[in-house]
């Protein structure tokens, strides 16, 4: 019954922030036309005014766009995040989700001057599994990874495939060899086990978390 009732209150969230994305993108396109309708009064000379302040008002109204653009795509995201949440399990691909996710985790590299890199890999398989449970492993994975890094290091995350399954790989450049051998992990254990995924440390340079996800089968969901 509790777990019932914590998947709900999941999808509810998860709908709440993409009805919100959607009125934000409504609210930005009268933004954009409005935006546009102020360059297009510019451009006929209706209001006068000498070159300088048009230049300025121009310049302005280049921004206001620039930035409207950088909204109208956080809000995509923002809108696919919060759809991973409608059914408790779906086929997905990892690359999608993980570009959804790092558009808001970027934030905390930045807060902590740590370069991230997302280098999505091709010919990803699709999984089916649980989706919204992934993203929180990714979000305390993450978190974890950045504890491990000093400014101007960088996290670089890296998708690739293991036969059917997907990877996530976070590689941690710039820490000292071995020191992922004394970070633990195994608060997010339960999470990936219930993805029936796994969690190895290592790589080449033994800075490398790799997370594996399987494909469930249907009646395991």
């Amino acid at each position: 019954m509790e777990n019932s009732i914590r998947q709900e209150q999941i999808e509810s969230f998860g709908r709440l922030m993409a009805g919100f994305s959607h009125d934000m993108k409504n609210h930005l396109g009268i933004i954009r036309e409005s935006n546009g309708l102020m360059g297009d009064i510019i451009e006929m000379n209706v209001l006068g005014g000498n070159e300088t302040t048009i230049d300025r008002l121009k310049k302005a109204i280049a921004s206001i766009e620039s930035r409207v653009c950088i909204t109208a795509i956080m809000l995509q995201h923002l809108s696919g995040l919060a759809h991973r949440s409608d059914t408790p399990c779906s086929s997905f691909p990892v690359n999608d989700l993980l570009t959804e996710e790092c558009t808001f985790l970027e934030r905390f590299a930045r807060l902590k001057q740590v370069k991230q890199v997302l280098e999505p890999g091709e010919d990803i398989p699709s999984v089916y599994n649980d989706p919204s449970l992934l993203q929180h492993i990714i979000y305390r994975a993450y978190l974890l990874c950045l504890e491990q890094l000093d400014p101007n290091q960088s996290l670089v995350i890296i998708t690739g495939r293991n036969g059917k399954n997907a990877t996530i790989t976070f590689r941690l450049n710039g820490i000292s060899q071995g020191s992922l051998e004394k970070v633990s992990f195994n608060n997010l254990l339960p999470a990936i086990e219930k993805l029936e995924g796994t969690l190895k440390k290592g790589g080449e340079n033994h800075n490398d978390i790799t997370l594996t996800i399987p494909s469930l089968s249907v009646t395991e969901k």
